[in-house]
């Protein structure tokens, strides 16, 4: 069995056989060439796996394309990481600059800018604002004097209360 390469930041009109093509450059034997694509819309995602026959091989791909121009785009060139259906997928790694704003910028998608901490803000004040709010009594009993009267004590004149919930 050969050495699998993750190829990403591919162009999306790549073809099979042009990936073929170009990693079976300088005697290279490409065993097989899988680009990923979309469940829904069947597109292509941008990247492929390449199989290729023996280490030596992946190494001299990666050492040729791993950031070299393929197709427009500077493609991303690495050994595949082996993972068994149902296992989490690896961490992602940190990618160059680009549209990502530089290193300590806000990520950018194909959404444009999100702003995360608009959002942790809000949160905080709300959780300012509920907890300088006072609590509500969990005993049933309530202190004398508090709330509204009892009939009795309306009776009694302790109270200035007409009945009417209207002011």
């Amino acid at each position: 069995m050969g050495t699998k390469l993750f190829v990403g930041n591919l162009s999306y009109a790549i073809t099979e056989q042009e990936l073929r093509e170009a990693f079976s450059q300088n005697g290279r034997t490409v065993q097989s060439v899988r680009i990923a694509l979309d469940r829904e819309t069947q597109r292509p995602r941008g990247f492929a796996f390449i199989e290729v026959a023996t280490d030596a091989d992946a190494e001299s791909a990666i050492q040729q394309w791993n950031g070299q121009m393929l197709n427009g785009r500077n493609v991303f060139v690495e050994k595949a990481q082996e993972r068994k259906p149902g296992d989490p997928r690896p961490a992602p790694r940190p990618r160059p600059g680009g549209f990502a704003g530089g290193p300590g910028g806000p990520p950018r998608g194909p959404g444009g800018p999100r702003y995360p901490m608009a959002s942790a803000t809000v949160d905080k004040e709300e959780g300012r604002r509920r907890s300088s709010r006072p609590e509500k009594r969990s005993d049933a009993k309530k202190k004398p004097g508090e709330g509204r009267p009892k009939e009795e004590d309306r009776e009694r004149g302790k109270w200035r209360w007409d009945g009417n919930d209207d002011y």
